[in-house]
């Protein structure tokens, strides 16, 4: 019951009185022991199916006010999130029950890539769109050519690879050269990392791979405390090809699903779990804090309070740069999450922090 269209349907439909009397007769003569007997007259009050057509009407009355209740709420609770951020294409994949993970911007094909899994439990797929025509495509995935059916996470292209984080089983890098629309996409092996790999972001010419944690089913155990703040969940820096030691790690919040560092410096964290309110936290160089202290042979850095936090509507997921700003996408809209597409979040966004 997410679209006006349907609701205005089954209100015109309901309001045709003589629809209803039509209705009413066939119900009458249903109700009677044999079609040529004597039909009793039936008022509209005492009809079984008069009633539920009411009910019919009042509920989707009720649900189409409580949509607009919803659509005016998040105007008014993200209006900050509505007013910095422009719509540049559709987010493709979502008729086909792809539920997105991953984003970012393939540069030598000029065109946004979609990780994801898929709602009817078929294979994950990478999804490409244009954004000047929008047409678009996908790619399923397989892993020592065999269907890859995992969760997926962030997607990055950098240095003529793409990487894809998979908290199921780690990172994977491959060529970033884009087969034939259609075409299986081989993901290779997983690389095993210093936290579990949910989000993957490349700045600086390093390779960020970050974890999700909420404490309960997705528990990570990369514990540190500083300021009288913990956090469990670490962003782990590396050397494009060169997995081993980190050369530095972030302590992070919970429930944290993408990053980018922007063209000043100032990390961004995409914040998002169920239908809580989505947040981007805005970390910018001093707020960033060297502890002095270490894990997994290298210096912590700790991310405690932002500088700056922008409310969204929910399930907003991976980060990437595109000209220069912010992009991001959400699950919100995907089959899976019915209520989330009451939001109509069915865009790829930029996101500006003027």
């Amino acid at each position: 019951m997410g679209r006006p269209s349907l609701v205005r349907g089954i209100f015109f439909c309901c309001a045709d009185l003589r629809s209803l009397r039509l209705l009413h007769l066939a119900a009458a003569q249903w109700t009677s022991c044999s079609l040529l007997s004597t039909i009793r007259p039936m008022t509209r009050s005492s009809s079984p199916l008069w009633i539920f057509v009411k009910l019919v009407l009042v509920a989707a009355i009720v649900l189409f006010l409580a949509w607009i209740a919803l659509l005016t709420y998040g105007k008014v609770a993200f209006a900050e999130a509505l007013s910095l951020r422009t719509a540049i294409t559709r987010n493709p994949g979502l008729a086909d029950g792809l539920v997105p993970q991953g984003l970012t911007w393939h540069q030598p094909g000029k065109v946004f890539l979609t990780a994801g899994y898929m709602a009817d439990g078929s294979p994950s797929r990478i999804y490409w769109i244009d954004p000047a025509t929008e047409e678009s495509g996908f790619y399923p995935l397989t892993s020592g050519s065999q269907p890859f059916y995992g969760h997926t996470g962030g997607l990055q292209f950098a240095g003529g690879f793409l990487y894809l984080a998979d908290d199921g089983s780690g990172l994977y890098r491959f060529s970033g050269q884009l087969p034939a629309s259609g075409s299986s996409m081989e993901i290779g092996q997983p690389i095993q990392l210093h936290c579990n790999a949910s989000f993957v972001h490349a700045s600086g010419g390093y390779i960020y791979v970050g974890e999700f944690n909420n404490d309960r089913e997705y528990a990570c155990t990369n514990n540190f405390s500083y300021n009288n703040t913990y956090h469990s969940a670490i962003i782990a820096k590396y050397r494009p090809g060169s997995f081993g030691n980190p050369v530095a790690v972030y302590s992070i919040p919970n429930e944290i699903q993408g990053m980018v560092i922007l063209t000043d410096g100032t990390l961004v964290l995409s914040q998002s779990y169920g239908l809580s309110p989505s947040r981007f936290h805005l970390y910018p160089p001093a707020g960033q804090l060297k502890t002095g202290r270490t894990m997994h042979g290298t210096e912590v850095i700790f991310l405690g309070e932002p500088e700056r936090t922008v409310e969204a509507p929910p399930m907003s997921e991976d980060l990437d740069l595109y000209q220069g700003q912010l992009v991001y996408l959400t699950e919100a809209a995907s089959k899976k999450y019915r209520f989330g597409n009451l939001y109509l979040d069915r865009k790829i966004y930029s996101l500006r922090f003027d």
